[in-house]
């Protein structure tokens, strides 16, 4: 019968049930139109409707049977046929009582039906019933003319002649071809717009699947490999721990030795064996120091905790009073600006600045007048400390390696002193920086100073900025 075969089985109850009730709204609402005109005497009066009105109850109640048969034979759209069938003859039946062929506008009716049929089964099946339409109506036309039945009065007394009945059942038919054409191809494009996009859903939600499942795998390989990781990395922290602390024993043991060499028999030892002796002590005490510096920047893996509000004007300025002896022998001025607080872990962050004080203690005095200046400033990105002297500087080509674990610039003198650094020091201060989230980078000329920037992110960039102004922090002389 030409039925819309892609319908599943599951949707069939679906659409039988919109078509029952595309019938039974529709009466409903023409009987309550129809009594509600004869009710208020606006051109109908209750002789008129009575058949009209009896004939769209039965349209009503004629669905309950239609429901339990078409629930009997798991709800066939084939059974539509039969729904139209008696559709039409009561329509027809509705039509010859509001006036019969001569009433304008009954065309609607059929076209209901016949745009019902176009979307619920096929637009082949609209023009069936475009075909039934035509037909029924024609054969009103016919038995109203021949005089098979009287011409009913109804709402419409006016009558056309044989030649304009002719007329209006012909254009009648066309139209009613016409919407079947047009109905039926808009929902025949609209089903199979929705038959893609289920598809097309389908699609979407198998890749869906396939791409959460591959993130499940890439997540469960991610996380075996961070546990890998980190295991190896506690394995690596435990064998530097263990080698670091066996080798400063043996360190020490042969500092000892060689003290109390040089002790006993130094007086036995030869010019030369009293030098190597004691160079010897000398690079055993160097090892003991690497290797506490080693163990130290070992301990610097982990991120910072930062929950403490750090005072960092306290933290320099007890740096300064420890080394207030090298600040006085070699007469350096340390200017302190103002420092606002940081949140952060407050021994690492004293070890950054004790670190970048003491090197800047270290590499000036060659200058009248050597001096240390350091300030700090809020914004909207975090706090920035500086750290700024006027010593021998560094030398272009070791400006992007001085942070790098075991680098060791050239030695350079200092007031007549060789000062040479372990590589160690400041490649622990970056890590302590970068842990707290934050970067440190230099800048220098050579001969004029260097200048040490620290950047941290302030994570209450407002508290910490109230907190410098209720201090009323201001540079001081040290």
């Amino acid at each position: 019968m030409a039925l819309d075969e892609s319908t599943s089985a599951l949707n069939l109850r679906r659409r039988y049930i919109e078509g029952l009730l595309f019938r039974a709204v529709p009466c409903l609402l023409f009987v309550v139109f129809f009594i509600g005109a004869a009710t208020l005497n606006v051109g109908l009066t209750w002789s008129q409707i009575t058949p009209v009105v009896w004939l769209l109850g039965f349209l009503v109640l004629v669905n309950v049977p239609f429901w339990f048969i078409g629930k009997a034979f798991d709800f066939p759209l084939s059974h539509f046929y039969v729904h139209w069938a008696v559709d039409l003859v009561s329509i027809t039946a509705i039509v010859y009582f509001l006036g019969g062929i001569d009433m304008p506008l009954v065309q609607f009716a059929y076209l209901l039906m016949i745009m019902t049929a176009a979307i619920f089964v096929s637009q082949t099946t609209a023009y069936h019933l475009a075909v039934g339409a035509t037909v029924v109506y024609a054969v009103l036309a016919i038995i109203e003319t021949t005089g098979v039945v009287p011409m009913h009065g109804g709402v419409w007394a006016h009558h056309y002649g044989t030649e304009a009945r002719v007329v209006i059942v012909v254009l009648s038919g066309l139209f009613f071809f016409v919407v079947a054409y047009l109905a039926g191809t808009m929902s025949r494009l609209l089903r199979e717009a929705n038959e893609e996009l289920a598809k097309t859903k389908a699609i979407v939600e198998h890749q869906n699947r396939g791409l959460e499942q591959r993130v499940r795998e890439r997540t469960r390989d991610l996380e075996a490999r961070t546990q890998q990781l980190e295991e190896r990395t506690d394995e690596l922290q435990e064998m530097v721990h263990i080698v670091t602390h066996d080798l400063q024993n043996v360190s020490v043991a042969s500092t000892e030795t060689a003290r109390k060499l040089v002790e006993l028999a130094g007086t036995q030892l030869s010019d030369k064996g009293q030098r190597y002796a004691e160079r010897l002590m000398r690079d055993c005490r160097l090892m003991s120091t690497m290797l506490r510096n080693l163990l130290q920047a070992a301990t610097q893996s982990e991120v910072a905790d930062r929950k403490d509000l750090v005072d960092v004007q306290a933290l320099v300025r007890e740096t300064i009073s420890r080394a207030q002896g090298v600040v006085e022998t070699k007469g350096i001025d340390v200017i302190i600006g103002p420092l606002p607080p940081v949140y952060g872990e407050e021994q690492k962050l004293g070890h950054v600045f004790e670190n970048l004080l003491s090197n800047a203690f270290k590499y000036v005095g060659d200058k009248p007048h050597p001096r240390i200046d350091v300030s700090g400033a809020v914004d909207n990105d975090g706090v920035e400390y500086v750290i700024r002297d006027n010593g021998v500087g560094i030398d272009a080509t070791q400006v992007g390696r001085i942070f790098q674990l075991y680098h060791r610039a050239p030695e350079q003198t200092v007031a007549g002193v060789v000062q040479q650094g372990h590589g160690i020091g400041l490649a622990v201060v970056k890590r302590i920086v970068q842990r707290h989230g934050g970067r440190i980078w230099v800048e220098s000329t050579p001969g004029e100073g260097a200048t040490f920037h620290v950047r941290l992110p302030s994570e209450a960039g407002g508290a910490v900025h109230e907190s410098v102004m209720e201090r009323g922090q201001v540079g001081a002389d040290v």
